[in-house]
């Protein structure tokens, strides 16, 4: 186990590319809205997240899955991902994803016509399609016609490769975004705002102590073979335990004394959730 120390060492090393980290930039709407509309160069508008690093599933048997940040808008329903590994399974991970999304969003009362576009951006810090392209963008299309006829059914997943150096394509802004991630380097208002939000968080002690919290629990859990694997096994464990870990963590917060609000701000659980919590101690 790591001690304290070397933790606070790998505390101060996370980057934007970190799961924890990125969920909680992208938890500042004024980021998340510039991050969403540069990917997809469209106007966004009220954004409504749904959760950000929250357990969903469809029904209780189903597996779970953890998603960084699930949000819509009037128009759309969007699921942003930092994926930093795990290549091969992402084409099924991502028909996953998209179908939970619609499932857990859709109201019994709806019309299939009044179903939201469904928008899945996989951020990737690797090529996941080995073609050296800066953005993979994917449709449902009709084989017979030459892929020339679009199913039209509201549904995009998107697949930015940042690892590539191949960006004459891009805009300024998308390029600039790249390169933050790829290198750490500002080079635009974007990066300079993720940038601060970053610092901030990690002067935030009450941020950074639920870091170190989950750190430990996650450890334990490897310990104890709750993950099978160094690197399926930590996916596997984030996706089953992550949510149980903020929940337990929550409670440890409020039984110190920290407010409500505190521990919503730490552990990124919805107020309410937290508040009910309260309730129950």
């Amino acid at each position: 186990m790591l001690s304290e120390e070397e933790l606070q060492k790998k505390w101060e090393s996370l980057t934007f590319t970190d799961n924890f980290i990125f969920s909680h930039v992208m938890h500042d709407e004024n980021i998340c809205r510039q991050v969403v509309e540069l990917i997809l160069d469209v106007r966004i508008g009220k954004i409504h997240y749904l959760s950000a690093q929250d357990e969903h599933k469809t029904d209780p048997d189903s597996m779970r899955i953890i998603m960084d940040v699930f949000l819509r808008d009037e128009n759309r329903i969007i699921t942003v991902e930092m994926q930093t590994g795990h290549k091969k399974e992402l084409p099924r991970r991502s028909r996953y994803y998209q179908s939970v999304a619609d499932v857990s969003t859709t109201p019994t009362s709806s019309l299939y016509p009044d179903l939201p576009d469904n928008i899945l951006i996989f951020i990737c810090t690797f090529d996941p399609f080995d073609r050296n392209f800066p953005r993979y963008t994917f449709q449902y299309t009709c084989q017979e016609a030459d892929h020339q006829l679009k199913l039209e059914d509201g549904s995009f997943r998107i697949f930015l490769n940042t690892a590539t150096e191949e960006l004459n394509n891009l805009d300024q802004k998308l390029k600039a975004f790249y390169h933050y991630i790829q290198k750490g380097v500002v080079e635009s208002e974007l990066a300079q705002n993720i940038s601060h939000k970053i610092t901030t968080l990690k002067n935030d002690s009450i941020v950074r102590r639920f870091y170190m919290t989950w750190s430990i629990t996650m450890a334990d859990m490897r310990r104890d073979g709750f993950e099978e694997g160094l690197t399926t096994g930590l996916e596997q464990g984030r996706e089953q335990g992550a949510y149980e870990t903020k929940l337990e963590t929550a409670k440890s917060f409020l039984a110190m004394g920290l407010s409500p609000e505190q521990v919503a701000q730490g552990t990124n659980l919805p107020l309410e959730v937290v508040q009910e919590l309260m309730k129950s101690q």
